[in-house]
């Protein structure tokens, strides 16, 4: 191809998501693979971090309606709210006396009664945001409503997991994200930890198109020669990723037909990719429409349908395979409807909502209580019963064996893990190796904020000394200067009485040293 398309090609596949290095490090292009060393290529199930963990998010694009998922039954104020597009009590599947499912979940009710199914009710977060596109990016970030987050939980996680990443990468990408496009879920401090595709074959033959293989002729030692590595870097990535998940499609097989809905189609690649042992941990999948405020009662029906369908295909494919012991499936909307009908005969954005928690090591059953709606907010919103924080934090520790300083790490904040998974207790494992962890909080804002906590592990005792310097390398603090056990440690640095701007923190041992900007706010 020449260097125009090459271009044009690549940025699509950057716009779409692709995992690439920082763009800080394009002077290291030559030594990012495939020419490098094959030993800085793992395969993630020889990593004892995941232990072969996998995490599929379904979001229920548009905000799902809570009441008429999980209904219930005996609550007259809820009948009354509802008097076009209220479930029957008789429709709906029971699950005990006061809740029942939307009649059209009735092929979840096994994973339900045999224990592999958790209801979570009443989940939101404080001061909820009720606008569809700032509410998904607070719950695909995995922050507060007043704070703007640009990376994703699950990118950062990763990158919690795997302290050498970009710099070596596995064989296949950390996350597969289909049907929805949206940059944040993937997208971690130090680049995209995965690609964004719906089908397989299209993308193995988009990236694959008049390729013409390795260069073989000398890159020039000027600037353009450092561009021109990269981007040959960034088209080398592209087709090994592109190959790897092609491999796993064709190697893999769905034991069933799934329903060819939207998530249906999503689910039935996901486990054939699944089945064709691709090492991604994370997969992203989506089903839209769930913004009802028209029309309600059909269209909600049919999205029903296709969840629960969808769901239940996908744990008996694998099943009848052997392979679901590994994975879990979370559902999550951006917020729950309104308890009231509306005069379209739908619901308008509400708040608290129930989501869905299925699959292996899951302590199934009902979380939380049916709303009470008697007692609403000043909007006339349902009230908050768990931060999905704390949903995620579970998810951490209890599947991926994440430690707790690391899930509060992830979720810049400390939230209690539930009880639908079991979570480790006890000492935690020592590091194999020493990194820094994100200063917390990052940025400080110096009229909201305490001191900043500056984080770290060591693999053995050691030596520590931790020196902050101001933008124009001079050293402002020193901290440690003693011999600390192997472990996790942190430190306290006082931001009050410093002036907003950049700052830097540097931890160093004998051996070993690492940064961090730190910004500060006024």
């Amino acid at each position: 191809m020449n260097r125009r398309e090459f271009f044009d090609k690549t940025m699509k596949l950057v716009a779409g998501g692709l995992i690439l290095p920082s763009m800080s490090r394009r002077g290291q292009a030559q030594n990012w693979f495939p020419a490098m060393p094959s030993g800085r290529l793992r395969r993630l199930r020889d990593l004892d971090v995941l232990d072969g963990k996998i995490l599929v998010v379904v979001n229920l694009s548009g905000g799902n309606d809570g009441l008429n998922t999980v209904v219930p039954v005996n609550d007259s104020l809820y009948y009354g709210a509802r008097d076009n597009i209220a479930i029957a009590a008789e429709d709906a599947v029971l699950l005990n006396s006061d809740t029942g499912l939307h009649p059209n979940l009735a092929p979840l009710e096994s994973l339900y009664t045999g224990g592999r199914m958790a209801i979570v009710r009443g989940v939101s977060y404080p001061q909820p945001n009720l606008s569809h596109f700032r509410s998904t990016d607070i719950w695909f970030s995995g922050s507060s409503s007043n704070d703007v987050v640009g990376t994703g939980w699950l990118a950062r996680y990763i990158e919690e997991a795997f302290p050498n990443f970009p710099d070596e990468l596995p064989f296949a990408p950390y996350g597969l994200q289909q049907g929805i496009a949206h940059e944040i879920p993937l997208k971690g401090e130090r680049g995209n930890i995965g690609v964004v595709v719906d089908n397989p074959d299209t993308f193995f033959q988009l990236v694959n198109q008049n390729y013409t293989g390795e260069w073989n002729d000398e890159l020039p030692e000027t600037r353009g020669g450092e561009e021109l590595a990269y981007l040959r870097e960034v088209d080398q990535a592209t087709f090994m990723y592109a190959d790897s998940i092609s491999q796993a499609a064709d190697a893999g097989v769905n034991s069933l037909s799934y329903p060819q809905t939207t998530l249906g189609v999503q689910l039935e690649i996901v486990a054939r990719l699944i089945s064709g042992a691709l090492d991604t941990p994370l997969y992203l999948t989506a089903e839209f429409g769930f913004d009802t405020h028209v029309n309600q009662l059909g269209l909600h029906a049919n999205l029903m349908s296709s969840l629960g369908d969808s769901v239940a295909a996908f744990f008996l494919d694998l099943d009848n395979q052997g392979l679901s012991d590994r994975v879990v499936l979370a559902t999550v909307s951006e917020f729950g409807r309104r308890v009231n009908e509306n005069g379209g005969f739908g619901t308008d954005h509400g708040t608290a909502a129930p989501l869905f928690v299925m699959g292996a090591g899951i302590n199934g059953g009902l979380y939380g209580t049916n709303p009470n709606l008697a007692e609403l907010d000043t909007n006339g919103n349902m009230l908050m019963q768990h931060d999905y924080r704390s949903v995620y934090s579970t998810l951490l520790q209890g599947h991926f064996r994440a430690s707790e300083s690391v899930s509060n790490q992830v979720l810049m904040g400390a939230y209690e893990p539930l009880d639908f998974m079991d979570i480790q207790t006890g000492a935690s494992p020592l590091p194999t190796s020493n990194r820094m962890l994100r200063a917390y909080p990052n940025p400080v804002s110096l009229s909201q904020s305490g001191p900043v906590l500056i984080q770290f592990e060591l693999a053995r005792a050691s030596r520590v000394e931790v020196q902050v310097f101001d933008v124009r390398g001079r050293k402002i603090s020193a901290m440690g200067g003693q011999s600390y056990p192997a472990g996790s440690h942190r430190m306290v640095w006082e931001a009050k009485g410093m002036p907003a701007g950049m700052y830097l923190a540097r931890i160093k041992t004998g051996t070993w040293e690492a940064s961090e900007k730190l910004l500060v706010l006024p």
